[in-house]
């Protein structure tokens, strides 16, 4: 497994601008889950007439890999909501242009960080700290945010949340036994069988399957989303960010919504309440200035959309269009 995807745009002669696609994954947090549909994304920009050359990135969380730290153990815990979130900030903000000129690498023009699940909540928060202490990186220019499946509130009371909630009332050490517990059932496993499991039993591509099977196998990667997730459910509650954050994005011919939202018709993380009282309030919000674009899923497509061919598309045809929206092409997608 790799730890990052680059993805550089090759048309950069005779565009205005160089923007970076900055992409965090959901937990577990491992890039490799996304590269069908990152590739996808990449191919469509290609074929685009576009004012602006987009780099696409992406990286595995913190604590993924097991390269990249030493095993956790008492004194070096895995990683929680906030250490991602400051990891993942420091890594944004250390994104340059590479060029081959003498004048040496550059700050990209602007970024979009585009989160799924979690990583959207990864990317709002990063906004918000970002805009209350810009000096932190002051050549960082955020202008939108993409948000797939985004889990920003009451996570705990999605449909998946109250039955994980539930096991922790049942047993409170959870954080501390269940990767235990779950790397003596794995145990019998070989990884090969565990491919075809996925594979198989659960549709998952045949590249997300090996995925899948390899952070099962890995040494440290139960632990880290166990205790991650733990991390979202003790975190990502009531809204905590103010109206001013959700406020347009300047830029050259025009303002425009700097975050796009794209929910699933079901989901098994997203309560439905919750969603809803998010886009009332964004609605809400438009009819004082703002500007949030939302969708809701027509059809079924997953949370886990990155399993899947046919979602792998949709959500990069979605996503291209978005782009499309913000380098100055007109959308059909109704605001909110």
């Amino acid at each position: 497994m790799y730890a990052e995807i680059w993805l550089p745009s090759d048309t950069v002669k005779g565009v205005k601008r160089h923007a970076l696609v900055y992409f965090v994954c959901g937990n577990p947090g491992l890039i490799e889950y996304y590269a069908d549909f990152l590739t996808n994304l990449r191919g469509l920009l290609q074929t685009s007439e576009v004012e602006t050359a987009y780099d696409i990135y992406g990286r595995n969380l913190l604590g993924f890999s097991d390269d990249d730290h030493e095993p956790f153990g008492e004194g070096n815990e895995p990683w929680d909501l906030d250490g991602q979130i400051e990891g993942i900030y420091d890594d944004v903000a250390a994104k340059r242009v590479r060029t081959d000129d003498e004048a040496g690498d550059r700050p990209y023009d602007f970024v979009v960080l585009m989160g799924h699940s979690v990583g959207s909540y990864i990317s709002v928060e990063i906004f918000h700290r970002h805009m209350k202490a810009p000096g932190r990186a002051p050549h960082l220019h955020l202008r939108y945010g993409f948000l797939l499946f985004p889990t920003l509130t009451h996570i705990g009371q999605s449909p998946s949340g109250t039955r994980v909630e539930a096991a922790r009332r049942v047993l409170p050490m959870l954080d501390n036994v269940a990767h235990v517990a779950a790397r003596l059932i794995l145990s019998v496993f070989p990884q090969r069988t565990l491919v075809w499991i996925v594979h198989r039993a659960m549709g998952f591509t045949a590249r997300t399957a090996s995925v899948t099977a390899g952070w099962l196998k890995s040494r440290d990667g139960v632990r880290q989303a166990i205790h991650l997730g733990l991390s979202e459910l003790e975190t990502i509650r009531e809204e905590r960010w103010g109206e001013e954050l959700w406020e347009v994005a300047k830029q050259e011919g025009g303002d425009t919504a700097k975050f796009f939202l794209f929910y699933g018709r079901e989901d098994h993380w997203v309560a439905d309440w919750a969603r809803d009282e998010l886009i009332e309030r964004r609605r809400e919000h438009g009819e004082r200035g703002g500007r949030t674009r939302v969708v809701v899923a027509e059809g079924d497509v997953p949370h886990a959309f990155c399993t899947k061919d046919a979602s792998n598309w949709e959500m990069a045809r979605n996503v291209h269009g978005w782009i499309k929206e913000i380098d100055g092409s007109s959308s059909e997608q109704e605001k909110c």
